[in-house]
């Protein structure tokens, strides 16, 4: 009897090891976003974050506890727990509570980011590489735990959240790498700045923001002349078929991007109509190219009221 006994709790205490094995998140999980409840609240040791590493930062708000992990391991964490329970674990590079990515201005914790009424935290996050990617983590911080957004600022290391029209709230002001290593490369890129308000439960283009002065007719014929006297038309390829010196000039797109992100649609496809040379095939095979990438744009649902059909049923 005292035998089989053993032998239960030995066949038991096996099983429940083999269910919270099952159970645990997986450790090489880059996003994991949890109810407080999901976690077994056992030791720390068995959750994505910290896994050993050594913590290097720590904020408090209310029944709220932020912690950041890095080293001895390269890749870093994020754990956040209310009233001692883990209600969010992240793996990644490196995280920095209170975003912006490269930029010493921090946003303290707590603060109204989304104009909701309720406290947030922002913290950045950072890939690893040489230029990419950076993501910016908004979470509320009130009754309940929630992720707001996930903003996606590519290689803006540059990127912030600040109150750009001092309104209380705070806009995302970066760039749309949608055109990164498009027929160029990575340093001469275009990137359209854009800037995104919370609206309508989400972080969305402000096109009212990020409106830019009209040139003046001087300036828009100088620039017309600058991208049609351009020696990369000298170039026989087409766009399409190479990676970089592709026949058409990288100031044409990047000034066609600029001006459509800053509101002035109709002066983009005059810029294209004005500047290309006479003698220069490929412009119809040139425009479809170009819109079907503007088109991969995440922003391109928001963008499209401003720019209207690409490409255009008619061009003036």
């Amino acid at each position: 009897m005292v035998k089989l006994f053993i032998l239960s709790v030995v066949t038991a205490s096996t099983l429940l090891a083999q269910a919270l094995q099952t159970s645990r998140p997986s450790p090489h999980s880059s996003a994991q976003h949890a109810p407080a409840d999901h976690f077994d609240s056992g030791s720390l040791e068995d959750l994505p974050c910290p896994q050993g590493r050594s913590q290097t930062d720590e904020v408090r708000f209310g029944e709220y506890l932020i912690r950041t992990y890095r080293w001895p391991e390269p890749e870093g964490c994020l754990q956040i727990l209310r009233r001692g329970r883990v209600v969010c674990s992240l793996e990644s590079t490196d995280f920095k509570i209170g975003g912006n990515v490269e930029s010493r201005a921090s946003i303290p914790v707590g603060t109204d980011v989304t104009g909701t009424g309720k406290p947030d935290v922002v913290v950045a996050e950072w890939s690893g590489g040489a230029h990419c990617c950076f993501t910016l983590h908004v979470f509320e911080l009130g009754e309940k735990f929630r992720t707001i957004a996930q903003i996606h600022a590519g290689h803006s290391d540059a990127a912030t959240l600040s109150d750009l029209n001092h309104d209380g709230f705070y806009e995302f002001d970066g760039n749309d790498w949608t055109f990164a290593y498009w027929g160029t490369s990575f340093n001469s890129s275009p990137a359209p700045r854009i800037i995104l308000k919370y609206r309508e439960g989400r972080f969305r283009l402000a096109l009212d923001l990020m409106k830019t002065p009209n040139p003046s007719s001087e300036d828009f014929t100088a620039l017309v002349q600058s991208v049609r006297s351009s020696d990369e038309w000298l170039s026989p390829a087409t766009l399409g078929e190479c990676d970089e010196d592709c026949g058409v000039p990288v100031a044409l797109w990047k000034n066609m991007l600029d001006l459509m992100y800053g509101g002035h649609a109709h002066l983009a496809w005059r810029l294209l109509d004005e500047s290309w040379p006479s003698e220069k095939k490929g412009k119809s095979a040139f425009v479809g190219q170009f819109c079907k990438q503007l088109h991969s744009s995440h922003y391109w649902p928001d963008l499209k009221p401003a720019v209207g059909a690409c490409p255009p049923i008619a061009r003036p």
